[in-house]
């Protein structure tokens, strides 16, 4: 078994299982034959981790067929129970959530559940040994079928393409690379200098500000005269210039990832093993991008700006929000291979996770959405996601002490995990059922409490909160929250 992959087996731990779960409802009810023929063609037969376990041979694990392989056994159908709404069915992804796989046997299972809502519900539960959890997504697609007739495009679950402003020389992106770093830096050493003394805080004050003047004079000038060249000189000034912003850009993330953790008194505790599970009801697509077409920014932008928003009101309504503007940490999946329409059959983890820093504590919707887009673009114009996958690598070639300890100094840094699904733009079904909706979550680790997803399918989008139940027992707070930060939004 890859180092990759056996990582997410050594991470286990009763109060946060390595368990991607998804779950999916439907108009009409699911023919459970049809479901288990589905399964067979799509994922047993193409996938052999879905009928392997995990054997361990001295110090290493491997993948080995199930000589008792049932379907019976991981395709499980059951009646939702009384009243079989919603609230029955997120206890049910809860439960799921909390208790772990057999290790005997290969490490998923479906539950068919009947009576949701007049039709059925499909929550899956898989090892993140099998499969990183934008691979999973592109498996749980495989089992969907357009509605119609009609063609799906496929869903591109995550990226690995780095994003450049196409508004911007490069000369003058490095330079607002520069400032906005000095603003940052400059910013938060005056506020630790307002607590010590008025007097100190403007000795500060006056040395950024010239930093700041002199750099952007700088700037000002090498755009211009950039601007001027043409040709070779031209394109050899901007490739500098573009490489010097991506270096620049990545020392940030690592700065970051090394650096002090920011989520310090924000659900801080040690977790159990109950978990919750709840969602949103469905925001129109259309709104998200209206919104991010006329503020320049992208659908995802204006979703973790939402998340964002949410969050502030959350803390403010429980009375934890933290004065004056501060950062949140969150781990975001960033796919390292580019999008197939067929996936490998051996699957794997082919993922890095990457530090992302919420802006909270910011008086209006426009004003973090303005932060989230430069901060997303910061990740992205960057070569942080490679580093990462290099830390999270040696980590899984680490001794069991030291890579648990590294992986639990890295999991501090972020109050949870945050993911964006995009999924099929046209109506799909599942062995012939329309499906009504879908979301999921990946696992937290360390002690982290929290994930969230954002998944959007057939123009709308859903956000899913999954908590740990002793730490943030009432997770439909925050979905009233994101509720309430969408409706202000729009």
């Amino acid at each position: 078994m890859p180092a990759q992959d056996s990582l997410w087996l050594h991470l286990d731990r009763p109060e946060n299982l390595m368990l991607v779960t998804s779950v999916l409802w439907t108009k009409t009810p699911v023919d459970p034959a049809r479901l288990r023929s589905l399964v067979s063609d799509r994922l047993i037969a193409r996938y052999p981790v879905y009928s392997q376990r995990a054997v361990r041979h001295g110090r290493t694990l491997a993948w080995e067929t199930d000589i008792g392989f049932d379907l019976g056994d991981h395709v499980l159908v059951r009646d939702l129970p009384a009243p079989a709404d919603q609230a029955a069915l997120e206890e049910f992804v809860a439960a799921r959530r909390s208790r772990p796989l057999d290790p005997k046997h290969p490490l998923w299972t479906i539950d068919l559940l009947q009576g949701y809502r007049g039709g059925s519900a499909l929550v899956s539960c898989t090892h993140h040994a099998m499969a990183d959890g934008i691979r999973l997504t592109q498996v749980l697609f495989s089992l969907l079928d357009p509605a119609g007739g009609e063609t799906a495009p496929h869903a591109k679950v995550g990226s690995a393409a780095r994003h450049r402003e196409p508004v911007a020389q490069p000369v003058v992106r490095l330079g607002a690379a520069v400032l906005r770093a000095i603003g940052d830096t400059g910013a938060k050493v005056q506020q630790r200098a307002a607590r010590v003394h008025p007097v100190l805080e403007t000795a500060v004050a006056l040395p950024v500000f010239g930093a700041t003047v002199a750099v952007g004079a700088t700037g000002a000038v090498a755009g211009f005269l950039a601007s001027a060249l043409d040709g070779g000189p031209r394109h050899a000034v901007d490739a500098a210039a573009g490489a010097v912003t991506t270096a620049w850009h990545s020392a940030a993330g690592v700065a970051d990832l090394l650096g002090p953790a920011t989520t310090t008194g924000v659900w801080d505790g040690e977790p159990e093993v109950e978990k919750t599970a709840a969602w949103s009801d469905p925001v129109p697509l259309i709104t998200l991008a209206r919104i991010g077409h006329e503020t320049g920014t992208t659908i995802n932008d204006v979703c973790t700006a939402l998340v964002a928003g949410a969050l502030d009101r959350y803390f403010t309504a429980h009375g934890t929000a933290r004065p004056g503007s501060s950062d949140l940490g969150w781990l975001i999946p960033v796919s390292l291979s580019s999008f197939d329409d067929e996936l490998p059959a051996t699957l794997g983890n082919h993922f890095s996770l990457v530090l992302a820093q919420l802006p909270l504590g910011l008086r209006t919707f426009a004003e973090r959405l303005a932060e989230v887009h430069r901060r997303v673009a910061r990740i992205r114009d960057s070569v942080e996601p490679v580093l990462t996958f290099g830390v999270q690598y040696a980590i899984a070639q680490s001794p069991a002490p030291l890579g648990l300890a590294m992986s639990r100094f890295f999991a501090g840094k972020a109050v949870g995990v945050l993911t964006n699904v995009p999924g099929p733009r046209v109506p799909m079904t599942l062995a012939g059922a329309e499906v009504e909706g879908i979301v999921g979550w990946a696992p937290c680790s360390g002690r982290q409490a929290i994930t969230i997803c954002i998944f959007s399918y057939a123009g709308e989008v859903r956000f899913g909160f999954g908590t740990d139940r002793k730490l943030i027992p009432d997770p439909g707070g925050l979905v009233a929250a994101l509720a309430a930060e969408f409706a202000a939004a729009s």
